[in-house]
């Protein structure tokens, strides 16, 4: 099957899996200051997919992306994310609705239902970290667009894919290596840290157990998000919380993974 491709111009935003602010914004609503519905585009759903949120609707021309009238998806596209004319992330081998479907998991951005576009495989999404986010799309296209559609024979098209080509492997290979740094962090050295420090207790819901079994509920927050310059930055027990695993789900739904406090305001 012929892939077709999507180009879609995003905003900046301060949680982009786990990741802060490290640009201006660059789109109306990023300037207002309202939290961007694509803030979700690189997290994992609780059905175990990624879902896409494209700008002011785009993308539901799918005859423009390999479809047919009257389709309700189309799959086998390339959907590429650029922020100020910087690659940030793509999807490969996604589906496109040609009608937003609502987030599975019912997210909102601030007070708004997120309402998705695209659909893909988690091993299938590539996001590249805000420190090297350098490669600006070449040629630029003119206009202020919020979506382009795009074929093998498109000039953007062959930039992208002579970039991704020699990064491909290396987005491989650190995926594997972060998830087994990760886990032999957040599995021994932290934890023994924070429950040192904090004892068993949440921080945010306060509820507390002293026996092994019931204490089992506790778990490691990473107020800064591991991900960050994981390679160079000393963990610190002032970037760590305990919290039971009811408040842990739910921290990661905010739009600051760091503030405990807002949960805690949240809940109340």
């Amino acid at each position: 099957m012929k892939t077709t491709y999507l180009l879609a111009r995003v905003e900046n935003f301060s949680r982009f899996d786990g990741e802060n602010l490290s640009a201006d914004p660059v789109m109306g609503y990023g300037r207002s200051g309202k939290v961007p519905h694509e803030i979700h585009n690189f997290s994992v759903a609780s059905d175990g997919f990624i879902y896409g949120y494209l700008p002011k609707e785009g993308g539901g021309d799918l005859s423009r992306l390999g479809g047919n009238r009257g389709d309700a998806e189309v799959s086998n596209v390339t959907v590429i994310f650029i922020s100020s004319g910087v690659l940030c992330g793509y999807y490969r081998n996604a589906t496109v609705f040609s009608h937003p479907i609502r987030h599975p998991d019912n997210l909102e951005a601030g007070s708004s239902p997120i309402y998705c576009r695209v659909k893909v495989q988690p091993e299938n999404a590539f996001l590249i970290p805000a420190g090297d986010r350098h490669d600006e799309l070449q040629p630029r296209p003119s206009g202020q667009f919020p979506v382009l559609y795009g074929n093998e024979d498109s000039a953007w098209v062959g930039w992208f894919e002579g970039l991704v080509a020699g990064i491909q492997k290396t987005f491989r290979s650190e995926k594997k290596r972060r998830k087994w740094t990760n886990s032999v962090e957040r599995s021994s050295k932290a934890r023994a840290m924070a429950l040192h420090k904090y004892g068993l207790r949440c921080e945010c819901c306060k509820i507390t157990h002293t026996d092994n079994v019931r204490a089992s509920i506790f778990e490691v927050h990473h107020k800064v998000p591991y991900a960050e310059n994981f390679e160079t930055r000393q963990l610190k027990i002032s970037d760590l919380a305990v919290l039971c695993a009811n408040c842990h789900r739910m921290i990661h739904r905010m739009p600051d993974v760091s503030d405990v406090n807002a949960l805690k305001a949240y809940l109340k």
